[in-house]
Protein backbone atom coordinates (compact mmCIF):
# COMPACT_ATOMS: atom_id res chain seq x y z
CA UNK A 1 0.00 0.00 0.00
CA UNK A 2 1.41 3.01 -1.33
CA UNK A 3 1.90 5.61 1.54
CA UNK A 4 -0.50 8.41 -0.11
CA UNK A 5 -3.22 5.81 0.34
CA UNK A 6 -2.67 5.10 4.47
CA UNK A 7 -4.64 7.44 6.40
CA UNK A 8 -3.18 10.01 8.28
CA UNK A 9 -3.42 12.61 11.43
CA UNK A 10 -2.96 15.84 8.35
CA UNK A 11 -3.57 19.67 9.50
CA UNK A 12 -6.30 19.78 7.27
CA UNK A 13 -7.72 16.33 8.95
CA UNK A 14 -7.56 18.19 12.31
CA UNK A 15 -8.44 21.55 11.23
CA UNK A 16 -11.78 20.07 9.73
CA UNK A 17 -12.05 17.56 13.31
CA UNK A 18 -12.26 21.08 15.26
CA UNK A 19 -14.65 22.53 13.10
CA UNK A 20 -17.48 19.69 12.10
CA UNK A 21 -17.19 18.47 16.00
CA UNK A 22 -17.74 22.05 17.43
CA UNK A 23 -20.13 20.52 20.55
CA UNK A 24 -16.59 18.80 21.83
CA UNK A 25 -13.85 21.20 20.52
CA UNK A 26 -12.17 24.85 20.05
CA UNK A 27 -10.91 25.82 16.97
CA UNK A 28 -7.89 26.72 18.66
CA UNK A 29 -5.86 23.50 19.41
CA UNK A 30 -3.59 24.50 21.92
CA UNK A 31 -7.32 25.36 24.05
CA UNK A 32 -8.62 21.81 24.01
CA UNK A 33 -7.56 19.09 26.79
CA UNK A 34 -9.47 15.91 25.31
CA UNK A 35 -8.40 14.47 22.10
CA UNK A 36 -10.42 11.39 20.33
CA UNK A 37 -8.66 10.09 17.46
CA UNK A 38 -9.52 6.43 18.58
CA UNK A 39 -10.20 3.67 16.00
CA UNK A 40 -9.27 5.93 12.84
CA UNK A 41 -6.62 2.97 11.56
CA UNK A 42 -3.53 6.16 11.65
CA UNK A 43 -0.34 4.23 11.51
CA UNK A 44 1.20 7.21 13.05
CA UNK A 45 1.07 9.75 15.67
CA UNK A 46 2.13 12.81 14.08
CA UNK A 47 0.92 16.95 13.79
CA UNK A 48 -0.32 16.73 17.63
CA UNK A 49 2.61 20.35 18.40
CA UNK A 50 -0.21 22.55 18.14
CA UNK A 51 -2.28 20.97 21.17
CA UNK A 52 -0.10 22.12 23.93
CA UNK A 53 -2.96 21.70 26.93
CA UNK A 54 -3.92 18.26 26.00
CA UNK A 55 -4.87 16.65 29.11
CA UNK A 56 -6.11 13.42 27.59
CA UNK A 57 -5.64 11.52 24.54
CA UNK A 58 -7.80 8.67 22.87
CA UNK A 59 -5.54 6.98 20.13
CA UNK A 60 -7.12 3.27 21.05
CA UNK A 61 -8.10 0.78 18.27
CA UNK A 62 -5.88 2.20 15.28
CA UNK A 63 -2.59 0.82 13.87
CA UNK A 64 0.28 2.06 15.37
CA UNK A 65 3.49 0.60 16.00
CA UNK A 66 5.68 2.88 17.45
CA UNK A 67 5.01 5.69 20.20
CA UNK A 68 6.32 8.92 18.65
CA UNK A 69 5.26 12.41 18.13
CA UNK A 70 4.31 13.24 21.98
CA UNK A 71 7.06 15.89 22.53
CA UNK A 72 4.96 18.91 22.89
CA UNK A 73 1.84 17.28 24.84
CA UNK A 74 3.88 18.05 28.27
CA UNK A 75 0.76 17.93 30.04
CA UNK A 76 -0.63 14.79 29.04
CA UNK A 77 -1.45 13.05 32.06
CA UNK A 78 -3.67 10.10 30.34
CA UNK A 79 -2.76 7.90 27.11
CA UNK A 80 -4.93 5.43 25.75
CA UNK A 81 -2.69 3.27 23.66
CA UNK A 82 -4.51 0.19 23.63
CA UNK A 83 -5.55 -2.39 20.91
CA UNK A 84 -2.36 -0.69 18.63
CA UNK A 85 0.38 -3.08 17.18
CA UNK A 86 3.23 -1.42 19.57
CA UNK A 87 5.90 -3.38 20.30
CA UNK A 88 8.27 -1.08 22.30
CA UNK A 89 7.63 1.44 24.96
CA UNK A 90 9.47 4.64 24.03
CA UNK A 91 8.80 8.17 23.66
CA UNK A 92 7.49 9.07 27.17
CA UNK A 93 10.72 11.26 28.22
CA UNK A 94 8.65 14.34 28.08
CA UNK A 95 5.87 13.48 29.28
CA UNK A 96 6.49 13.71 32.94
CA UNK A 97 3.09 14.45 34.57
CA UNK A 98 1.50 11.36 32.94
CA UNK A 99 -0.59 9.65 35.27
CA UNK A 100 -2.52 7.04 33.16
CA UNK A 101 -0.81 4.86 30.70
CA UNK A 102 -2.99 1.84 29.00
CA UNK A 103 -0.53 -0.43 26.48
CA UNK A 104 -2.96 -3.11 26.98
CA UNK A 105 -3.50 -5.59 23.70
CA UNK A 106 -0.11 -4.95 22.13
CA UNK A 107 2.98 -6.39 20.80
CA UNK A 108 5.36 -5.45 23.87
CA UNK A 109 8.04 -7.57 25.28
CA UNK A 110 10.01 -6.08 27.74
CA UNK A 111 8.63 -2.84 30.19
CA UNK A 112 11.09 -0.27 29.41
CA UNK A 113 11.27 3.48 28.94
CA UNK A 114 9.60 4.65 32.75
CA UNK A 115 12.51 6.45 33.91
CA UNK A 116 11.09 9.80 33.40
CA UNK A 117 7.79 9.19 34.66
CA UNK A 118 7.49 9.91 38.29
CA UNK A 119 3.71 10.42 38.31
CA UNK A 120 3.01 7.45 36.75
CA UNK A 121 -0.04 6.00 39.22
CA UNK A 122 -1.87 3.50 36.68
CA UNK A 123 0.23 1.24 34.08
CA UNK A 124 -2.56 -1.55 32.07
CA UNK A 125 -0.08 -3.75 29.72
CA UNK A 126 -2.60 -6.93 29.65
CA UNK A 127 -2.38 -9.15 26.53
CA UNK A 128 1.24 -8.53 25.54
CA UNK A 129 4.38 -10.30 25.05
CA UNK A 130 6.06 -10.12 28.16
CA UNK A 131 8.29 -12.47 30.37
CA UNK A 132 9.72 -14.44 27.39
CA UNK A 133 13.14 -13.07 28.77
CA UNK A 134 12.74 -13.71 32.06
CA UNK A 135 12.83 -11.01 34.65
CA UNK A 136 14.70 -8.68 32.89
CA UNK A 137 11.21 -8.20 31.06
CA UNK A 138 9.63 -6.65 34.29
CA UNK A 139 13.22 -4.84 35.64
CA UNK A 140 11.61 -1.75 34.01
CA UNK A 141 8.41 -1.41 36.76
CA UNK A 142 11.28 -0.60 39.19
CA UNK A 143 11.75 3.04 37.72
CA UNK A 144 8.13 3.85 38.32
CA UNK A 145 8.09 4.00 42.39
CA UNK A 146 4.54 5.69 41.68
CA UNK A 147 2.78 3.11 39.98
CA UNK A 148 -0.31 1.58 42.49
CA UNK A 149 -1.94 -0.12 39.93
CA UNK A 150 -0.43 -2.88 38.00
CA UNK A 151 -2.22 -5.22 35.02
CA UNK A 152 0.31 -7.61 33.48
CA UNK A 153 -2.45 -10.26 33.45
CA UNK A 154 -2.32 -12.96 29.92
CA UNK A 155 1.70 -12.59 29.83
CA UNK A 156 4.15 -14.93 29.77
CA UNK A 157 6.02 -14.64 32.76
CA UNK A 158 7.14 -17.49 33.99
CA UNK A 159 9.65 -16.66 36.77
CA UNK A 160 7.81 -16.73 40.70
CA UNK A 161 10.76 -14.85 41.99
CA UNK A 162 8.83 -11.86 40.69
CA UNK A 163 7.01 -11.36 43.85
CA UNK A 164 10.15 -11.13 45.51
CA UNK A 165 12.66 -9.10 42.97
CA UNK A 166 10.15 -7.10 41.38
CA UNK A 167 6.25 -6.35 43.73
CA UNK A 168 7.83 -6.43 47.51
CA UNK A 169 10.45 -3.41 46.03
CA UNK A 170 7.34 -1.83 44.65
CA UNK A 171 6.31 0.25 47.98
CA UNK A 172 2.86 1.97 46.61
CA UNK A 173 1.46 -1.04 44.66
CA UNK A 174 -1.92 -1.34 46.47
CA UNK A 175 -3.93 -3.09 43.12
CA UNK A 176 -2.41 -6.01 41.29
CA UNK A 177 -3.69 -8.13 38.09
CA UNK A 178 -1.56 -11.22 37.69
CA UNK A 179 -4.14 -13.62 36.08
CA UNK A 180 -2.89 -16.37 33.74
CA UNK A 181 0.59 -16.07 33.89
CA UNK A 182 2.64 -19.35 34.27
CA UNK A 183 4.18 -17.79 37.44
CA UNK A 184 1.56 -18.07 39.26
CA UNK A 185 0.55 -21.76 38.88
CA UNK A 186 4.55 -22.34 40.90
CA UNK A 187 3.44 -20.09 43.61
CA UNK A 188 1.99 -22.65 46.40
CA UNK A 189 -1.34 -21.22 48.17
CA UNK A 190 -1.01 -18.52 45.40
CA UNK A 191 -3.54 -15.83 47.04
CA UNK A 192 -2.58 -16.44 50.63
CA UNK A 193 1.26 -16.22 49.85
CA UNK A 194 0.71 -12.68 47.50
CA UNK A 195 -1.77 -11.10 50.22
CA UNK A 196 1.13 -12.12 53.13
CA UNK A 197 4.11 -10.91 51.12
CA UNK A 198 2.49 -7.59 50.04
CA UNK A 199 1.06 -5.79 52.79
CA UNK A 200 -0.06 -2.60 51.03
CA UNK A 201 -2.29 -4.37 48.77
CA UNK A 202 -5.86 -3.82 48.57
CA UNK A 203 -7.03 -5.86 45.38
CA UNK A 204 -5.55 -8.56 44.26
CA UNK A 205 -6.97 -10.21 40.76
CA UNK A 206 -11.04 -10.79 41.00
CA UNK A 207 -11.93 -9.55 44.16
CA UNK A 208 -10.50 -7.07 47.21
CA UNK A 209 -8.25 -8.29 49.59
CA UNK A 210 -10.56 -7.80 52.84
CA UNK A 211 -9.15 -6.90 56.72
CA UNK A 212 -10.31 -10.40 57.53
CA UNK A 213 -8.33 -12.12 54.27
CA UNK A 214 -5.04 -10.71 55.08
CA UNK A 215 -5.12 -11.37 58.83
CA UNK A 216 -5.79 -15.16 57.76
CA UNK A 217 -3.36 -14.82 55.36
CA UNK A 218 -0.44 -14.01 57.30
CA UNK A 219 -1.44 -16.42 60.35
CA UNK A 220 -1.07 -19.21 57.80
CA UNK A 221 2.18 -18.04 56.34
CA UNK A 222 3.27 -17.54 60.80
CA UNK A 223 2.26 -20.96 61.49
CA UNK A 224 0.33 -23.02 58.25
CA UNK A 225 -3.09 -23.90 58.51
CA UNK A 226 -3.03 -24.68 62.07
CA UNK A 227 -2.26 -20.73 62.71
CA UNK A 228 -4.72 -19.59 60.16
CA UNK A 229 -7.59 -22.29 61.95
CA UNK A 230 -6.89 -20.02 65.56
CA UNK A 231 -6.85 -17.14 63.73
CA UNK A 232 -10.40 -17.76 62.14
CA UNK A 233 -11.42 -18.31 65.22
CA UNK A 234 -10.24 -15.67 67.12
CA UNK A 235 -11.70 -13.37 64.69
CA UNK A 236 -15.10 -15.31 65.09
CA UNK A 237 -14.95 -14.45 68.59
CA UNK A 238 -14.19 -11.01 68.32
CA UNK A 239 -16.97 -10.83 65.60
CA UNK A 240 -19.32 -11.69 67.85
CA UNK A 241 -17.84 -9.98 70.97
CA UNK A 242 -18.68 -6.93 68.48
CA UNK A 243 -22.11 -8.01 68.08
CA UNK A 244 -22.97 -8.39 71.63
CA UNK A 245 -21.33 -5.10 72.43
CA UNK A 246 -23.93 -3.57 69.63
CA UNK A 247 -26.93 -4.86 71.34
CA UNK A 248 -25.95 -4.02 74.33
CA UNK A 249 -24.99 -0.38 73.61
CA UNK A 250 -28.73 -0.43 71.54
CA UNK A 251 -30.26 -1.95 74.50
CA UNK A 252 -28.58 0.80 76.92
CA UNK A 253 -29.42 3.78 74.25
CA UNK A 254 -33.32 2.45 74.46
CA UNK A 255 -33.76 2.61 77.97
CA UNK A 256 -31.72 6.12 78.12
CA UNK A 257 -34.42 7.62 76.00
CA UNK A 258 -36.92 6.19 77.91
CA UNK A 259 -35.95 7.25 81.03
CA UNK A 260 -35.22 11.22 79.53
CA UNK A 261 -38.64 10.91 77.88
CA UNK A 262 -40.41 9.89 81.30
CA UNK A 263 -38.69 12.74 82.58
CA UNK A 264 -39.38 15.02 80.31
CA UNK A 265 -43.31 13.79 80.76
CA UNK A 266 -43.03 14.73 84.63
CA UNK A 267 -41.70 17.83 83.95
CA UNK A 268 -44.25 18.79 81.63
CA UNK A 269 -46.95 17.68 84.06
CA UNK A 270 -45.40 19.67 86.87
CA UNK A 271 -45.61 22.71 84.79
CA UNK A 272 -49.32 22.10 84.16
CA UNK A 273 -50.40 21.67 87.70
CA UNK A 274 -48.12 24.66 88.80
CA UNK A 275 -50.15 26.98 85.85
CA UNK A 276 -53.12 25.48 87.19
CA UNK A 277 -52.68 26.26 90.06
CA UNK A 278 -51.97 29.81 89.22
CA UNK A 279 -54.83 30.11 87.57
CA UNK A 280 -57.20 29.29 90.53
CA UNK A 281 -55.43 31.78 92.79
CA UNK A 282 -55.83 33.77 90.32
CA UNK A 283 -59.62 33.40 89.85
CA UNK A 284 -59.68 32.93 93.49
CA UNK A 285 -58.68 36.28 94.10
CA UNK A 286 -60.74 37.88 91.62
CA UNK A 287 -63.95 36.40 93.13
CA UNK A 288 -63.12 37.82 95.95
CA UNK A 289 -63.08 41.20 94.77
CA UNK A 290 -66.04 41.05 92.60
CA UNK A 291 -68.25 39.88 96.06
CA UNK A 292 -66.71 43.15 97.72
CA UNK A 293 -68.08 44.91 94.66
CA UNK A 294 -71.36 43.80 94.71
CA UNK A 295 -71.53 44.26 98.96
CA UNK A 296 -70.57 47.92 98.17
CA UNK A 297 -73.10 48.10 95.47
CA UNK A 298 -75.69 46.56 97.79
CA UNK A 299 -74.64 48.96 100.54
CA UNK A 300 -74.82 52.03 97.99
CA UNK A 301 -78.39 50.96 96.46
CA UNK A 302 -79.66 50.17 100.37
CA UNK A 303 -78.95 53.86 101.40
CA UNK A 304 -80.35 55.17 98.22
CA UNK A 305 -83.84 53.74 98.75
CA UNK A 306 -83.64 55.11 102.38
CA UNK A 307 -82.53 58.19 101.56
CA UNK A 308 -85.44 58.64 98.46
CA UNK A 309 -88.01 57.23 100.79
CA UNK A 310 -87.15 59.90 103.46
CA UNK A 311 -87.67 63.08 100.89
CA UNK A 312 -90.21 61.70 99.01
CA UNK A 313 -92.50 60.58 101.92
CA UNK A 314 -93.68 63.07 104.44
CA UNK A 315 -95.17 62.05 108.50
CA UNK A 316 -98.62 61.26 107.99
CA UNK A 317 -98.88 60.86 104.36
CA UNK A 318 -100.22 57.54 102.44
CA UNK A 319 -97.64 55.04 102.23
CA UNK A 320 -99.73 53.68 99.63
CA UNK A 321 -100.74 56.62 98.11
CA UNK A 322 -97.02 57.42 97.66
CA UNK A 323 -96.36 54.09 96.47
CA UNK A 324 -98.82 54.73 93.78
CA UNK A 325 -97.27 58.51 92.99
CA UNK A 326 -93.47 57.09 92.81
CA UNK A 327 -94.89 53.68 90.28
CA UNK A 328 -96.95 56.40 88.11
CA UNK A 329 -93.74 58.82 88.21
CA UNK A 330 -91.29 56.09 86.87
CA UNK A 331 -93.92 54.94 84.54
CA UNK A 332 -93.78 58.22 83.14
CA UNK A 333 -90.06 58.31 83.31
CA UNK A 334 -89.73 55.34 80.93
CA UNK A 335 -92.00 57.20 78.41
CA UNK A 336 -90.64 60.40 78.47
CA UNK A 337 -87.00 60.06 78.94
CA UNK A 338 -85.52 63.44 80.34
CA UNK A 339 -81.96 64.60 80.26
CA UNK A 340 -79.72 64.70 83.48
CA UNK A 341 -79.77 68.85 83.44
CA UNK A 342 -84.07 68.47 83.88
CA UNK A 343 -83.44 65.26 87.07
CA UNK A 344 -80.87 67.77 89.03
CA UNK A 345 -83.29 70.84 88.19
CA UNK A 346 -86.03 68.45 89.94
CA UNK A 347 -83.67 67.37 92.80
CA UNK A 348 -83.13 71.04 92.89
CA UNK A 349 -86.78 71.82 93.29
CA UNK A 350 -87.49 69.12 96.07
CA UNK A 351 -85.23 70.39 98.40
CA UNK A 352 -87.32 73.70 99.42
CA UNK A 353 -90.54 70.89 99.96
CA UNK A 354 -88.81 69.05 102.26
CA UNK A 355 -87.60 72.10 104.53
CA UNK A 356 -91.15 73.43 104.27
CA UNK A 357 -92.27 70.05 105.61
CA UNK A 358 -90.03 69.82 107.96
CA UNK A 359 -90.83 73.41 109.32
CA UNK A 360 -94.60 72.24 109.50
CA UNK A 361 -93.97 69.51 111.46
CA UNK A 362 -92.23 71.52 113.85
CA UNK A 363 -95.49 73.60 114.25
CA UNK A 364 -97.26 70.84 114.78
Amino acid sequence: MADTDKKRITKDFLKKLLRTEYKHYYTTPSLNDILYLHYKGFERIENLEEFTGLKVLYMEGNGLNQIEGLEQLKELRTLYLQENLIKKMEGFDELKDLKILNLTDNMIRTIEGLSNLKELQTLLLKRNKIGTNGLDDVKGLLEAQAINVLDIQDNSIEDENIVGEIFEKMPNLAVLYTQNNPFCKKIPSYRKTMIARLPGLKYLDDRPVFPEDRRFAEAWSRGGLDAEREEREKWKKEKEDEHWKNHEAFRNMIEQHKQERAAAQASEEQKVGDESGDNRSESSNEGHARTGRTNENSLSTSKLSTYNSDVTTPQGTDQSGADSDSYANSRRGESQPQSEAESDSEVEAKRPKTEFVNQLDELE
